[in-house]
């Protein structure tokens, strides 16, 4: 009777689509779990990766894709030429002075970051187009004696433009007084008179990165050298950015032979990938983790094939051994059961596909509606994020699609042995 492939097929079919009894409802039921397990799956590992690329997006877009510093002095005395060696590799580099200050406004005292930058510079993120995206309040071009800050920091210190900001450098403050070897503090009698730097606040600037947005402020780097006390055109930092940020490695490489420091002994080369290597480590790791056990969820739905078919089995098994009496081999049986699960594993995971691409392509609606309705599950105040991110990729889709596919047909290899294993004259007698 089953001599032929198509018969096989035929069969499968047949008993993949029976009259409404309890089998059809529990092989529906099985179908949703593996549409429900792939769509979890594919929703999650979107987000995680849309995570992912926002962050990576707003790292490449806010900060410096190449940060050089000299190991062998403080500063970079002539970072001039270090800036043409650069630009001879691809690497649109300008000098930065960057340290820890004290802001002070009235009585109120906040630990800052402080960098200079050159304002003629119109490099990265210092360029026009960048300056005037980001700076949110206030005047360009920046000139001495003038500060940018946050709106984080505008509120902590209780000012705004116009306002008035003393800078006090760390360096200073220690010269005024000495330690003794007992641990007791004494003022420095030799100490020159210290005064804190007065600057004005001349913008206020966002970068929707809250953690960098409420640490650092902006000045002019040559007020950054006098408060540092480098000398007059100097800097500690160079920082530089390429065309093709995530081949920044290579950019680094030709940088190291131009500067004649291939070992890097005289120079300290990061990039924007080791600044922030540690949290996009994280990130990648929990998208691992997420994967396992969302994958749980697809493994335990494949298995619920198990149950269906050993219940279709039984209720199949005067039919089993008719077709044994009538010539069918235990292959022929046993590949009917198998293509059953197979069947259950492509429609399942075509509808999880069909289900977290609509979900993904409707999120932020989603989250719309429920924010009306006072269900606020991604506050965009939190995250800095206008919506929901999500990376479709396809794949990562392929992969799942495909392991729930050969999860599903081997859920199915149990019943099928068994029903191969039936003997057709017991199989009879239950007729």
């Amino acid at each position: 009777m089953i001599k032929k492939l198509g018969a096989e097929f035929f069969l499968a079919w047949r008993y993949f689509t029976p009259k409404r009894n309890a089998v059809s409802i529990i092989t529906l039921i099985s179908i949703i779990g593996v549409m429900l397990g792939v769509g979890i799956l594919i929703i999650v590992l979107s987000v995680m990766g849309g995570f992912s690329y926002e962050m990576q997006k707003r790292f490449i877009d806010t900060g410096s894709h190449v940060i050089l510093r000299n190991n062998v002095y403080s500063c970079f005395r002539n970072p001039v030429k270090i800036i043409n060696d650069a630009e001879k590799v691809g690497i649109n580099a300008t000098p930065i002075t960057m340290g820890q200050a004290l802001i002070q406004s009235k009585k109120r005292f906040e630990p800052k970051g402080l960098i200079g930058f050159d304002p003629t510079s119109n490099t990265g993120i210092f360029n026009i187009k960048k300056r005037k995206e980001y700076l949110k309040y206030g005047k360009l071009p920046f000139n001495r004696n003038e500060v940018l800050i946050s709106p984080q920091i505008s509120s902590e210190l209780g000012v705004t433009i116009g306002d008035k900001i003393l800078v006090h450098s760390p360096r200073r403050l220690t010269k005024l007084f000495e330690v003794e070897d007992d641990g007791k503090v004494t003022i420095n009698k030799n100490s020159d008179m210290y005064l804190p730097t007065e600057l004005t606040v001349s913008g206020i600037y966002n970068f929707d990165q809250y953690k960098f947005d409420s640490n650092f402020i902006f000045t002019n780097i040559d007020d950054a050298n006098e408060l540092f006390d480098y000398p007059w055109g100097s800097s500690n930092f160079i920082y530089g950015w390429v065309e093709k940020p995530f081949k920044v490695d290579s950019y680094l490489d030709k940088l190291k032979i131009q500067l004649k420091d291939p070992e890097g002994y005289r120079y300290d080369y990061g990039s924007w990938k080791t600044v922030n290597g540690t949290l996009l480590q994280a990130v990648q790791m929990e998208k691992t983790m997420m994967f396992f056990l969302m994958f749980f969820l697809v493994l335990i739905a494949a298995f619920s094939i198990t149950n269906t078919l050993i219940t279709m089995v039984i209720q199949k098994t005067s039919e089993i051994g008719l077709m044994k009496a009538l010539g069918a081999n235990s292959f022929s049986i046993s590949f009917v059961f198998v293509l059953q699960g197979f069947f259950v594993g492509i429609i399942g995971s075509l509808s999880g596909v069909i289900f977290a691409l609509t979900a993904l392509e409707y999120r932020n609606d989603l989250l719309e509606f429920l924010r009306n309705r006072g269900l606020n599950v991604f506050p965009p105040e939190l995250y800095y994020m206008k919506g929901l991110p999500a990376q479709i990729n396809y794949h990562d889709i392929s992969i799942i699609v495909v392991l729930s596919i050969v999860l599903c047909t081997f859920g199915a290899v149990i019943p099928a042995l068994r029903a191969a294993s039936l003997d057709p004259a017991k199989s009879l007698r239950c007729e």
